[in-house]
This record gives structure tokens, sequence and C-alpha cells, in this order.
């Protein structure tokens, strides 16, 4: 999976806030193209059409934007956390 980092998203567009914790949580169906994902606590992620994310993929740090390049129509995202509560915040770019 690519990823770059970036300050700000680069246009307007649409977002997602996302309750997280220990359990895998998905976003909802997204565009074709990038995201711009950013957590509240360390979190791990993954994309695909019905994904479950573990301790195992991809891990994201806190307060830093992260854009996940590549996604597929209909495509989700599933971030968990290793323990307690954060919140995700995903944006794409009209």
């Amino acid at each position: 999976m690519d990823y770059a980092v970036l300050s700000a998203p680069s246009q307007a567009g649409t977002g997602q806030v996302i309750s997280l914790s220990a359990t895998s949580t998905q976003t909802a169906p997204l565009k074709a193209g990038d995201a711009l994902v950013v957590v509240t606590n360390i979190a791990f992620l993954v994309r695909g059409p019905n994904p479950t994310a573990t301790n195992t993929c991809m891990a994201i740090p806190p307060n830093w934007p992260v854009i996940i390049k590549g996604i597929q129509e209909g495509d989700k995202l599933a971030l968990v956390l290793p323990s307690g509560t954060g919140t995700a915040f995903v944006h794409q770019g009209q």
C-alpha cells in the first residue's frame, strides 16, 4: 500500500469521522482516488472491499496526516487501535 505524508488536504471534498477502539471499524465505501487520514491515537489500517484491521496491518501515527493512495471505487478503510479509544478523520477530495 503506497502512502505519503502531507500537511493539509489540497482541495475541498467529503469527510468521515470514525470512532475507533480495539475492535476493527470500517469506513463507509470510498470513491476511487486518494484519502487523507488522521487518527488521534496510533492505529493500524488496511483497505479493501470488506477489510478487517489487525495489529499486523500498516501502523499510522497519531495526529499526523497520511495519504492513502490508489483506493478503488467502493473500497473501505478498516482501522483498529492497540487499546483504548480514539477517532479517525478520513477526507477525500472532489
